[in-house]
C-alpha cells in the first residue's frame, strides 16, 4: 500500500469510525491531528490507535508512541506503511 492510499484509508477511518464530527472532504492530511488542526482529543487518539491496530494488523507498543508520529496524517500514514506486514 502506498502512503497516498494509506492517507485515504486514515481519512475514511477518522470520518466514519471516530466521534470527531469531521467529513471526509474536510480532512487535510497535512493538518495537525490535535487542537489547532483536526481537533482530535486524547480519547479520540486512543480510539484511532486501536482502530489502526485492528484494521491494519499493526501494533503500537507504548514505548513507540511519540507525539511526533501523530503530527499529521501524512506522517502517520508513512509510519503505517512501514509497519504493515
Amino acid at each position: 500500500m502506498t502512503t497516498e492510499e494509506m492517507i485515504g484509508q486514515l481519512k475514511d477511518l477518522i470520518a466514519n469510525e471516530l466521534d470527531a464530527d469531521l467529513k471526509l472532504e474536510d480532512i487535510d492530511e497535512n493538518a495537525s491531528l490535535f487542537e489547532e488542526g483536526l481537533g482530535l482529543d486524547s480519547i479520540m487518539v486512543v480510539e484511532l490507535i486501536t482502530s489502526m491496530e485492528i484494521k491494519f494488523n499493526v501494533e503500537f507498543p507504548e514505548e513507540e508512541l511519540d507525539i511526533e508520529l501523530f503530527e499529521n496524517l501524512r506522517t502517520l500514514a508513512q509510519l503505517l506503511v512501514e509497519k504493515m506486514p
